[in-house]
């Protein structure tokens, strides 16, 4: 077994990401062959019991502790850094590292491992209460929302499983925003999930910003000046930084626009101009190059989808594109990771979507699909350029 494993962590450290989720799907599939009955029902028996202590244990700072450690940290030790009980830590940690969240090193003795790493990192906190304050009164709703609801498709954002988990009539975003706590997290969450992998590779996006020219003064735009890029609900603006990292000549031509609760108390981006708006608004910016939109359309209904991208429609020029930034589900095969992400986006009305729902949706407001852009296959995830019909 010893030397199984061995060729496994050879095969990953040569191969690449999609190769990567390969194995983790293939391994995935073994441990389900080898899994008796019992053991199929014993992962079932207490649901949501890794999410719980994962929880309490982001309220004592645990893993941050372990994390911080040099050394491996005793039950006693980690009792004297939280305040809790030795005899309840002694039972959560056993369990956690039962589940290879955290390493034990020796009796009631426990060190941080890869996985702890994660947790303990402030955007790996914040996913964790996410998923338990916010998403896992959600799960547990939907049961009886769609009971009550003949088993209906989620299209209505104002009646999901997330209203009745938070007995609510506000949407989704409207109760987070005025969740100041969980809306910090939800922000933390996206900024772990952006990056500028959706750039290399994009021809078109290259020879636009090539000719584009420097700014004498990026921090002082001129109101004359159309801007280049707008990062439509781009939070804390990781999008714009990471293309003025890219092509430095595009500092002063990049916005940034998202809800005043994102942008209001954000310190100051060089190159970037960051201003609130709200996306079922008149798009403020008019003739800009391309309007990105990453991880928002599968936030919302085909409706309101078509209302944010008309929006858009009426403000562009005739060069402008829209690029959208999300997954484009195949029609077969869809990764875990997608189709995870869109039974969490159905719980308020989101939706990921295939190429055909792709069009009618670019199409009910006006565009077409020009061209798509995978980037990570394995995921499915991709750019689509949206160009005036």
């Amino acid at each position: 077994m010893d030397s199984i494993i061995a060729q496994i962590r050879a095969l990953a450290q040569t191969t690449d990401e999609a190769g990567r989720l390969d194995m983790i799907q293939s391994l995935t599939r073994l441990k389900i062959e080898l899994q008796s009955p019992k053991d199929v029902i014993m992962e079932l028996a207490v649901p949501g019991s890794t999410s719980a202590m994962l929880r309490i244990c982001a309220d004592l700072g645990l893993l941050r502790s372990l994390a911080r450690s040099d050394a491996p940290l005793t039950v006693t030790q980690i009792a004297e850094l939280t305040g809790a009980s030795p005899l309840l830590l002694e039972r959560i940690l056993r369990y956690l590292a039962a589940t290879d969240m955290i390493q034990e090193t020796g009796v009631n003795e426990y060190s941080a491992n890869k996985v702890t790493h994660v947790l303990a990192d402030p955007k790996g906190e914040a996913m964790v209460y996410h998923g338990y304050d916010t998403m896992g009164p959600v799960l547990q709703a939907m049961p009886a929302f769609f009971a009550e609801n003949n088993y209906q498709d989620v299209t209505d954002n104002t009646n999901t499983p997330f209203q009745k988990a938070h007995n609510t009539k506000l949407t989704s975003f409207e109760w987070l925003i005025q969740q100041p706590k969980q809306f910090e997290h939800l922000q933390k969450i996206m900024t772990a999930l952006q990056g500028s992998e959706w750039t290399e590779g994009f021809k078109l996006l290259d020879d636009e910003s090539r000719k584009v020219p420097s700014k004498v003064s990026p921090t002082d735009p001129q109101p004359s000046e159309k801007p280049f890029f707008v990062d439509v609900g781009g939070g804390h603006g990781h999008q714009c930084i990471e293309l003025g990292k890219k092509y430095p000549n595009l500092l002063g031509y990049l916005v940034l626009q998202d809800l005043p609760a994102a942008v209001q108390n954000l310190p100051p981006i060089d190159g970037v101009k960051a201003e609130a708006y709200d996306f079922f608004q008149p798009q403020p910016i008019i003739g800009a190059k391309f309007y990105y939109l990453r991880r928002i359309m599968h936030d919302w209904p085909d409706d309101k989808a078509a209302s944010i991208l008309r929006n858009i429609r009426a403000a562009m020029g005739p060069d402008s594109r829209v690029l959208i930034d999300e997954a484009v589900l195949p029609d077969t095969g869809a990764d875990w990771q997608s189709a995870m992400a869109d039974l969490a986006m159905m719980t308020f009305a989101g939706k990921e979507r295939t190429k055909h729902q792709w069009e009618s949706l670019a199409e009910s407001a006006g565009l077409r699909v020009e061209q798509i852009h995978t980037y990570v296959a394995s995921t499915h995830t991709a750019l689509l350029v949206l160009a005036a019909k």
